[in-house]
Order: structure tokens, then C-alpha cells, then sequence
């Protein structure tokens, strides 16, 4: 009887000195990540919302190009969103919609020569107000027909 509580005392040391290194190094590196990759992230969600308010706008489609980009420019600044989303508006007028899009990709140094690459694709139709933010043209196309 002696003999098993002293091998099950044995079996419950707890962790060793590389387990816990190993728990702090993986914590660690999942504090780094949310700390780099988290601002962006933060980021787009306000250009979500952004774009949330401009659609339950009623006269979006009748705004001019730079009133829209002032619009959005006012939420960003409220919600301190900063640099590439905000260079990134491009408004497209079609026959019945306008399409608002903000489409850019971030490159955040992770560690030494290691970065991670972030791609954001939001965009407003006017015609579609309900399907918002999802990316629903492909932008792609336009710039393929305008080049020729």
C-alpha cells in the first residue's frame, strides 16, 4: 500500500521546467500574433461599419464621389481608422447602383524576416444595401475592360 501512494505521489509532480517554458514560449507567441495582426483586424471592422452607416443612407446613390469619401472619411476619423483604409475608397457609378469599395492588403512584420500579409475586400452596393460589406463584384473586371 505504501508502495502505490508514493509511485501516484510521483505521477502528480505537476510540470517540469520545460513544460512550463513551452506553455510561456506558446503564449507568448500567441500574444505577439494579437498584438501585431489585432489593430488591422480592428480596423476593418470600422470599415465595415463605415460602410453599415452609408447605406442605411438614403440618398447615397445621388451623393457625389467626394461627398461619399468625405462621409467615410468623417467615421474613420471618429473611429481613428488610418492609412490604407482610408486611401483605399473607390466609388464605381453604374446604370442603377453604386458601388463603394475598399479593397486593400496589409503587410505587418511578424518577427526577423517572417510578415504577415492581410487581405481586406469590403464593399457597399447601392442597389443591394442588405448584402453589405461582403465583396460582391470582383474589381478585377473593371480594370481588365478600362485598360483596353
Amino acid at each position: 500500500m505504501a508502495f502505490q501512494l508514493g509511485k501516484s505521489l510521483a505521477a502528480q509532480r505537476g510540470m517540469s521546467y520545460w513544460g512550463w517554458l513551452f506553455v510561456i514560449a506558446v503564449f507568448g507567441f500567441g500574444l505577439t500574433i494579437v498584438s501585431k495582426m489585432g489593430p488591422a483586424y480592428i480596423d476593418a471592422h470600422f470599415v465595415e461599419e463605415g460602410l453599415q452607416t452609408l447605406s442605411k443612407q438614403s440618398a447615397v446613390r445621388d451623393m457625389s464621389n467626394s461627398e461619399i469619401k468625405r462621409e467615410l472619411d468623417r467615421f474613420f476619423t471618429i473611429n481613428n481608422v488610418r492609412g490604407e483604409p482610408a486611401k483605399a475608397v473607390k466609388i464605381i457609378r453604374g446604370a442603377d447602383s453604386t458601388l463603394v469599395s475598399i479593397n486593400y492588403e496589409l503587410r505587418q512584420p511578424l518577427f526577423h524576416n517572417v510578415d504577415v500579409v492581410m487581405k481586406f475586400d469590403k464593399q457597399l452596393n447601392t442597389a443591394k444595401p442588405e448584402l453589405c460589406c461582403e465583396p460582391l463584384v470582383d474589381l478585377e473586371q473593371f480594370r481588365k475592360r478600362d485598360e483596353y
